[in-house]
């Protein structure tokens, strides 16, 4: 029992509050606290336009989603099945990846990005378990996709069977740490 609340805490953490405090806020001190921010992130390509949409944009803290002001998104080039991952140092239950959006224009985009979790960098980590889908393609979005304690170390964000851009103005990732051993045991079962 006590184990399923500490799994669960994070999540509730994220619905606390508004609607706008589910992501890009600071994190509830002691109870939720943001995996990804600072991590390493890898991305398919990088847009040719300097560095301005590196992978590690998309995990610095910096909630602006104005790409053409702020320049604060990660971004690919135009490619089939772009996708963008993060490193989080070691495997994590993750309980919710929160994704915002770009707020200035092509936000429909982001519409049908698949969420995966898992401990594998093969084939870009496409091959892990499925989290989610983003299903809100608005301006400025924030997308919680709930994972329910999806056991992994890597998080990726891909658009699959089409050729897109993927910008990721911010991701979020919140989970636990605690007592892994026994999520792996009660994930094999069942």
């Amino acid at each position: 029992m006590v184990l399923v609340v500490w799994m669960w805490l994070p999540a509730l953490g994220l619905l606390a509050g508004h609607g706008e405090a589910q992501s890009c806020r600071p994190e509830l001190r002691g109870i939720v606290e943001n995996l990804a921010r600072g991590r390493p992130a890898f991305q398919s390509s990088t847009l040719q336009d300097n560095f301005r949409g590196v992978a590690k944009k998309a995990v610095d803290g910096n909630c602006r989603g104005d790409w053409y002001k702020d320049y604060t998104c990660s971004h690919t080039q135009l490619e089939t099945d772009p996708l963008w991952y993060v490193d989080l140092g070691s495997e994590h239950a993750i309980s919710a990846v929160v994704v915002k959006n770009r707020e200035d224009s092509c936000g429909e985009r982001l519409k049908g990005a698949e969420i995966r979790v898992g401990d594998s960098v093969q084939n870009h980590g496409k091959d892990n378990v499925l989290c989610g889908t983003i299903t809100d393609g608005s301006l400025g979005s924030i997308s919680t996709i709930f994972c329910h304690g999806k056991i992994g170390r890597y998080v990726t964000i891909s658009i699959p069977g089409r050729p897109e851009y993927l910008t990721l103005c911010e991701v979020e990732v919140y989970g636990t740490k605690l007592c892994l051993s026994i999520l792996k045991a009660g994930q094999g079962q069942g």
